[in-house]
């Protein structure tokens, strides 16, 4: 005589499912637990996790019975490569063993792939540039899952949407940045004076995983060619003691203005076009130091700065 078979009943949760967005190909940290009508100890059996093609990507095994509830350890399954909504199930399928069969169940959980995000940072940009003259500007990419870019490439477009370079990514990511790939590239100013905005663009690399392209803007003055240089020295008003880092800035009646840096004496040299100016020396802390320059050939002159008072700080 057949040893009649006992059905229990079984119904499976996740306790911790994949996250609501997802990087394509990015792991998913998951954890199940699976309960027995007649609280069975299921430690050791299966649970399998199905994509949305029925096709099975991970088997577990259930590592804990506290008396009630069966659990898995949590574990890893890689998303998938396809950005979209995508939508799984976690499978109990059934199992049987000394007579009691323990009968299927299922539980779905969804989530959205996405391509790798990118960004794009530039910087060393000259301003402003002489009409016509070559300049240089540095560009990186980064992924938002810091993937290897080396050799993509990204282009460069002008105030009219005209492609005026492209540039190809290093092998090596800039120093102490980990994954930020850069290009340096060479560019040629407008012929007429103003103030632009130019765009860099990434477009989608064709890569194993998807990536989405990326744009940034940056900004630069072309100018009449500098003719004279003008000396700032720039320093404390009652110690005479040299002040490095301040802003010194040449600002014409109408156009880009010019700008630097003082060194470590308090030196700043900037060179200008012949005119008239606006010299503005500025350090925080202290007051701004501001004064006409008419320049009709190089020029030295002495900026000292007062300390702020108290309630401007």
């Amino acid at each position: 005589m057949t040893e009649e078979v006992q059905a229990h009943k079984t119904s499976i949760s996740m306790v911790r499912a994949a996250l609501a967005e997802l990087n394509a190909a990015t792991d998913m940290q998951l954890k199940v637990t699976v309960s027995c009508s007649s609280k069975c100890s299921l430690e050791g059996w299966r649970v399998i996790i199905v994509d949305d093609e029925d096709v099975a990507v991970k088997e577990v095994g259930l590592a804990e019975f506290d008396g009630t509830v069966n659990e898995t350890d949590e574990f890893v399954v890689n998303a998938p490569i396809e950005p979209g909504e995508h939508t799984w199930k976690a499978v109990f399928p059934a199992q049987e063993n000394e007579g009691i069969l323990h009968e299927e169940s299922s539980t779905s959980f969804s989530f959205t792939v996405k391509p790798h995000a990118t960004s794009i940072a530039v910087w060393d940009v000259p301003s402003p540039v002489a009409f016509c003259d070559e300049f240089m500007i540095k560009v990186g990419v980064k992924c938002s899952a810091e993937c290897n870019l080396a050799g993509k490439e990204i282009e460069v477009y002008d105030h009219e949407e005209a492609r005026v370079a492209t540039g190809t990514l290093c092998d090596v990511p800039w120093s102490t940045t980990g994954a930020l790939y850069w290009a340096e590239v060479e560019l040629v100013a407008p012929a007429t004076e103003g103030y632009y905005r130019w765009t860099v663009e990434f477009q989608k690399p064709n890569l194993d995983l998807p990536h989405e392209e990326a744009s940034c803007t940056f900004a630069f003055g072309a100018s009449r060619r500098p003719e004279h240089v003008v000396t700032v020295e720039v320093v404390i008003h009652d110690t005479k003691a040299p002040i490095k880092n301040a802003h010194v800035l040449l600002r014409p009646d109408s156009g880009h203005p010019y700008r630097g840096y003082t060194d470590e004496g308090g030196v700043a040299k900037i060179g200008v076009p012949k005119g008239e100016y606006e010299l503005y020396v500025s350090k925080v802390d202290h007051e701004t130091f501001g004064t006409p320059v008419k320049v009709a050939g190089d020029v030295s002159m002495k900026a000292e700065l007062l300390p702020a008072p108290p309630d401007l700080y």
